[in-house]
């Protein structure tokens, strides 16, 4: 694929979404030469495009990865996949008798959330908040699960860029709960998830963390 194409599609897969104007800052380009790329992806059905309305003037067109765009990149699916069998094998009776499988699934994810966390506690030495988020965000990038973060009027905002399992989590909050739960046990904070919205657009997802209350 050519290379602007590509660039924009791992710009869209980081922002989730992006208008011309996000991309072609971003790329350094002239719009016109942006838009001829965005219309050979929509071509090939590796983006889409919505409308966005704005309060004032018109709306702004939106573009986003469809799934074969999603597909094109590389997956932690592996590593996933071998944890999830990994806490199902690990299920003794009592634990599934009478269960469904909602409840089982947040049983195998809260359980996937505590191993992870145990395993990569002790590597964790930060005294303070920021120098947790610059351990844990490069621990899980190991992970396949993508974080920046950044200071916030209450505390730090830490945004999700990609999901490794977004098909998923859009349907199952436990992935999602996985991850609020693991990311409080590996900072030592409180770590409450929120909306995405226009401070936050681009995210997969976004929590607010702080020091635990006294």
């Amino acid at each position: 694929m050519e290379n602007t194409r590509q660039t924009i599609l791992e710009i869209l897969r980081r922002r989730k979404r992006a208008t011309v104007e996000d991309l072609t800052r971003e790329l350094g380009l002239a719009a016109a030469t942006v838009r001829r790329h965005l219309d050979i992806l929509m071509r090939d059905n590796y983006i889409s495009v919505s409308q966005k309305r704005r309060d004032i003037g018109r709306p702004h067109y939106v573009f986003a990865l469809t799934d074969a765009g999603d597909d094109l990149f590389p997956r932690s699916y592996v590593q996933l996949t071998n944890r999830i069998i990994e806490e199902l094998v690990s299920l003794d009776r009592d634990e599934t008798k009478g269960k469904s499988g909602v409840a089982l699934a947040e049983i195998v994810f809260e359980k996937m959330a505590d191993r992870v966390a145990g395993t990569y506690a002790g590597q964790i030495s930060g005294k303070t908040i920021p120098e947790r988020l610059e351990e844990v965000t490069k621990i899980l990038a190991g992970e396949g699960m993508f974080f920046e973060w950044r200071e916030a009027d209450d505390g730090y905002l830490l945004l999700g860029q990609g999901c490794p399992c977004p098909r998923i989590a859009d349907i199952h909050s436990e992935v999602c709960a996985h991850d609020q739960r693991l990311l409080s046990r590996l900072l030592n904070a409180e770590v409450e998830a929120i909306a995405v919205n226009q401070e936050n657009e681009g995210s997969a997802c976004a929590y607010v963390v702080r020091e635990h209350a006294p």
